[in-house]
């Protein structure tokens, strides 16, 4: 099992998947843009320099890369500010919240997995039950959320209320 080197809190400009079965040939590639030491956060982003493709890829799945893992806790939102900007979505939107923990494993070409099950168990097999590929659209929420506003409680309380908060990403 790898020891896990991420935090509680994952902070996602775009929610992601590392590496993907989305094309077969390619997956999507992101990068760790900060961390937040006094949040226990990081910021994780599209790989701009290799143009970010969700939904067909921008690396080839025979490249090796870590793959990002998730295990969501539904922790509520620290109060980080929003560093993102307005594009066809407001910016709460690309700074979504991942409700848990990411980190990521040892390098492993995408192209020996299948399914995205196998890639879930790759992510169980490095850091124990409850761990799952973390994917493009797994951050949420809420519009208005910026420092302070929707955070911690007020972020527990309105998604109790709303029945969820809502699906961010690219």
């Amino acid at each position: 099992m790898v020891s896990v080197t991420s935090y509680l809190a994952s902070l996602m400009v775009f929610s992601i998947v590392l590496i993907s079965i989305v094309s077969g040939k390619m997956g999507m590639t992101v990068a760790k843009l900060s961390h937040q030491n006094d949040l226990a956060i990081d910021l994780v982003t599209c790989d701009t320099a290799k143009g970010c493709n969700p939904y067909s890829g921008d690396t080839d799945c025979n490249t090796k890369l870590p793959v990002l893992c998730k295990q969501i806790d539904k922790s509520p939102r620290p109060a980080y500010a929003m560093t993102c900007t307005d594009h066809a979505m407001p910016k709460e939107f690309y700074c979504g919240w991942t409700m848990g923990y990411i980190a990521t494993t040892p390098k492993v070409a995408a192209s020996t997995f299948s399914t995205i099950g196998d890639v879930d168990a790759y992510c169980a097999d490095a850091f124990g039950p409850g761990w799952v590929t973390a994917e493009f659209h797994d951050s949420r929420y809420i519009p208005g959320m910026n420092g302070a506003t929707y955070a911690n409680a007020q972020w527990t309380q309105w998604g109790a209320s709303h029945g969820n908060n809502y699906p961010s990403g690219g």
